[in-house]
């Protein structure tokens, strides 16, 4: 048994180096300036790459091509006309290896981490944080993969954490707040960041009939793409209310994994009865990380999981009350001036044993209402209480988006345009 557990450990160490070796020697192959491979994470076609991606593509301003393993997302991006290949299928992997940009969300993973050695790498992100992330980490699991306390360590985490090691290029930022949290979390210098917002929330407002439309249940695109598989019935409800909790990591060490926290922190049946009293729609957006859980609470009337939605940027402009947590969806939320609400109920075990905060987030202005028990959240999403809430923070609503947003938010496509021919002249001078 001890032979064998060696022997599995020692085919790792050697499966590791020799995929550090692929990244490295993937430098050595000529890379074209006229092609920019798109990824996301948990094989998803969301979040900014997803919005550039069809944006470029549309526009024609560069060969934009969509690198996945899902193959629901090939199928349906090529029935769309759309380029997107199989992560490791010949296609896939050549224009990894040859294509001179990567814009991914999350790591270069999300494309394809062993042959981008030698790409210029475009971190869009996911999310503008208020928990500490990469490598301001100090606590939580996710600590030993970033600040290893030992050589051993470190040089283990450079093998199996190999992505998360792998500083980008570019990242954008539209605040001086953001500058200072990405240059510190991604080990940054200024000449990394471009100053402008995100695609995400950039692309509705140049595509405006792309949005989505769900007051009506019917969730219908315009120009004729429908979102029927997830089973809105066609009906006209007063309010739609938008639960979107951030990922707890803690729920990822053992001694969470037993309990499902949205069971005691919901009682889902009085929920349901108050939303169908009120005409509410009630959609649940667990972050992907923990998107089966949503499947335990989906068969209550007025509440929708839309958990396996790509994303909810295409239905903001309709969301009358956001719900979260410590997710940073209420910061993209802020230029819409959408209601808020902050369900933390377990706060205390979730500063205990998830990431530490940001110390800039506790001078966050107040937002909206912070509930701790079901009881405050259930009195919160009555209709006239959800109407109060946009006039009771319109201050702090716009000191809060000078504070993410920077006071004016410079249209992210415009400047990612003007930085790439910006490198493709570079790249011919050089």
């Amino acid at each position: 048994m001890r032979y064998s557990s060696l022997r599995s450990s020692l085919l790792q160490w050697i499966k590791a180096c020799g995929r550090k070796l692929l990244y490295q020697l993937s430098r050595l192959v000529p890379r074209s300036t006229n092609k920019a491979v798109f990824g996301s994470y948990k094989e998803l076609f969301s979040d900014n790459s997803k919005y550039l991606y069809k944006h470029w593509s549309d526009e024609k301003f560069i060969r934009c091509i969509w690198i996945t393993a899902n193959r629901e997302v090939i199928k349906q991006l090529r029935a769309d006309g759309y380029e997107v290949y199989y992560r490791w299928s010949f296609q896939g992997a050549f224009h990894a290896l040859t294509a001179k940009y990567y814009f991914y969300n999350s790591y270069i993973g999300d494309i394809n981490q062993w042959l981008a050695g030698g790409a210029v790498k475009v971190n869009l992100w996911h999310g503008l944080p208020m928990k500490k992330i990469e490598f301001d980490i100090t606590s939580g699991p996710m600590a030993q993969i970033f600040n290893p306390e030992s050589l051993l360590q470190r040089l283990m985490q450079s093998l199996h954490a190999h992505q998360q090691r792998i500083k980008p290029d570019i990242m954008l930022s539209p605040s001086p707040l953001v500058d200072q949290l990405f240059k510190s979390a991604f080990r940054l210098g200024n000449h990394n960041l471009l100053h402008c917002g995100y695609p995400r929330t950039d692309y509705y407002g140049l595509n405006p009939h792309q949005a989505l439309s769900i007051k009506t249940g019917s969730l219908i695109n315009p120009a004729g793409s429908s979102e029927t598989q997830h089973g809105i019935k066609t009906k006209i409800y007063q309010q739609v209310i938008l639960y979107a909790p951030s990922w707890r990591d803690s729920f990822q060490t053992k001694s969470f994994q037993a309990a499902t926290p949205y069971c005691a922190a919901f009682d889902w049946q009085a929920l349901s009865e108050q939303l169908q009293k009120n005409n509410q729609l009630f959609l649940l957006r667990l972050h992907p990380n923990e998107a089966e859980l949503a499947n335990k609470f989906a068969s209550f009337a007025n509440i929708l999981n839309i958990s396996t939605m790509e994303d909810v940027y295409g239905i903001l402009h309709e969301v009358d009350l956001l719900i979260t947590d410590y997710s940073s969806l209420f910061i993209d939320a802020l230029p819409l001036n959408i209601p808020l609400c902050f369900y933390r109920f377990d706060k205390e075990q979730y500063q205990q044993n998830c990431r530490d905060m940001y110390e800039y987030s506790s001078t966050i202005p107040t937002l909206g209402p912070e509930c701790l028990t079901f009881n405050q959240l259930l009195a919160q999403l009555q209709p006239d209480s959800v109407n109060a809430l946009a006039s009771r923070y319109q201050d702090n609503f716009r000191a809060a988006n000078k504070m993410f947003w920077g006071g004016s938010q410079t249209g992210s496509f415009a400047v990612l345009e003007e930085w790439m021919q910006a490198e493709k002249v570079w790249s011919r001078l050089s």
